[in-house]
């Protein structure tokens, strides 16, 4: 067996064993630890970030909110605060408080709310929004001080109002607002109130702060409450209600039809049909409860009856008796809304049931009765009527002949609510389904209907001229379920 003679020791270098590497791997390997140390950046900031307290979540998103709501604000077309600015606000608010109150997660959602109501009004300024209420009539010297701006203009027809909105009435303006619950309001002349949206998401209906003035209120299927410097009226469904109120004394409220409860902070009295109370501002107390006569019912002449003026034809106005009452107040006027200065007859003693009047300027007239007791109550206006006086009455045609021309603009909805508005031919009748509409002497006609049913519906709109030729359109809406 050879023997084997060990090794000679190698020089240190040489334990060393040596690899030849591509440049190309080295590129590789450095790739994948940048992407590494990116990784774990990532995913430190991410964790840090996670970390935040509920506190500092919170505060961050109410300076995210009130960031957005400065620059929807000052954005162009928001002016004036719509809804969607008005709720951006109404949130932050509820944000700053709840922060204060250390309840960090209920501040941080409606933080985040606010934001979202504040892209919307980014989103659509410029854009007519539906608003709280709108004018569906406006006539005079009516206008509209948008919250927020310390000026009053001139309010139009079919104008959107909103939550702060104050609107002023003139001795020769008044006005008829919509809710978009479908509550109407009618603004007499010299009044001042302010539009108010529901505190609460569950509180419903409409509300407004009366200043001075008087309106009457007619609800439909929701209730509203207005108050005033003596009194909250809260006033039910399907009722109709007059309010009065001298600026700085007292409240009068009456209900006609329905149910009101007035509540002065020291009472609280409920109204029935036909009742009446005051309320004092300085007292806290009501008056007694007194009742006010039934509302008379025209009977003459026909609605929208038409007299030549050329053979001076007498108007005969006659209305229903009531039995309390021992005289009647009479109004006939070139104002469907009665405007003092647009008012010819306004008298206020009249025992019998008929008058007998002539006219001798050419138009439309309006005209509505009153009924007033011994004791000086008065009831309800009636009904409003209307009569025409013209120089060359619209001839009865015999032949087929054209139907009358006919334009409906798209309905405007509140909820079951429908504005109707359009054109047709001067002397036409016009109805939606069914019901006639209010049509002035050029042909401009209105009209407000209620939908009962949820889900599509049909409007259809018929105007029918002096020949009996008609023109009908049908136009598909959809009601909401509630």
């Amino acid at each position: 067996m050879a023997e084997h003679k060990p090794r000679p020791k190698q020089p240190v270098g040489g334990d060393i064993d040596w690899y030849v590497i591509p440049i190309e791997r080295l590129k590789h390997w450095a790739l994948v630890l940048v992407i590494v140390l990116a990784g774990s950046i990532l995913g430190f900031f991410v964790y840090t970030r996670t970390r935040r307290s509920p506190e500092e979540k919170a505060r961050v998103e109410i300076a995210n909110a009130d960031q957005l709501l400065a620059r929807a604000s000052s954005a162009p077309g928001s002016s004036r605060p719509g809804s969607n600015l008005a709720q951006a606000k109404e949130l932050l608010r509820g944000a700053e408080e709840a922060q204060g109150k250390k309840q960090f997660d209920q501040a941080f959602r409606l933080a985040v709310e606010s934001q979202s109501y504040s892209r919307r009004a980014i989103g659509g300024a410029g854009t007519e929004e539906s608003g709280d209420a709108s004018f569906i009539f406006v006539e005079g010297d009516v206008s509209v001080q948008s919250a927020g701006r310390a000026a009053f203009d001139a309010a139009r027809q079919r104008q959107p109002l909103f939550d702060g909105d104050f609107i002023k009435t003139g001795k020769s303006g008044s006005a008829e607002i919509m809710f978009s619950d479908g509550t109407l309001y009618t603004i007499r002349p010299g009044s001042l109130f302010e539009v108010r949206r529901p505190a609460g998401s569950d509180a419903g209906g409409s509300q407004v702060k009366m200043v001075s003035g008087a309106l009457n209120v007619y609800t439909s299927n929701s209730a509203s409450t207005i108050t005033t410097d003596a009194a909250t009226a809260s006033i039910a469904k399907e009722s109709r209600v007059g309010i009065d109120v001298a600026q700085g004394n007292k409240t009068e409220v009456t209900t006609f039809r329905g149910k009101t409860t007035v509540s002065t902070g020291k009472e609280t009295v409920v109204l029935g049909d036909r009742e009446k109370i005051a309320a004092s501002v300085h007292s806290g107390i009501t008056t007694a409860k007194v009742q006010v006569p039934e509302t008379p019912l025209p009977m003459l002449p026909a609605e929208s009856r038409t007299y030549d003026l050329k053979t001076g034809d007498e108007v005969d106005l006659r209305w229903g008796a009531v039995k309390t009452a021992v005289r009647y107040r009479l109004q006939i006027s070139r104002s469907r809304l009665f405007v003092p200065d647009a008012t010819d007859v306004d008298l206020d003693d009249r025992t019998q049931t008929l008058t007998r009047v002539r006219v001798s300027r050419e138009g439309s007239y309006y005209w509505r009765v009153a009924a007033i007791n011994a004791d000086g109550l008065v009831s309800d206006w009636s009904a409003v009527r209307r009569f025409r006086m013209l120089t060359e009455p619209p001839p009865v045609q015999t032949g087929t002949g054209q139907p009358p021309p006919l334009t409906v603009s798209t309905p405007q909805q509140m909820g079951s609510l429908f504005l109707i508005f359009g054109k047709t031919s001067p002397g036409a009748i016009v109805t939606v389904n069914a019901e006639p509409a209010d049509v002035e002497p050029d042909g401009a006609f209105k009209k407000t209907i209620t939908l009962d049913r949820e889900g599509y519906a049909m409007l259809v709109v018929k105007s029918v001229d002096p020949a009996g030729n008609e023109t009908v359109k049908k136009i598909r809406v959809f009601v909401e379920p509630s």
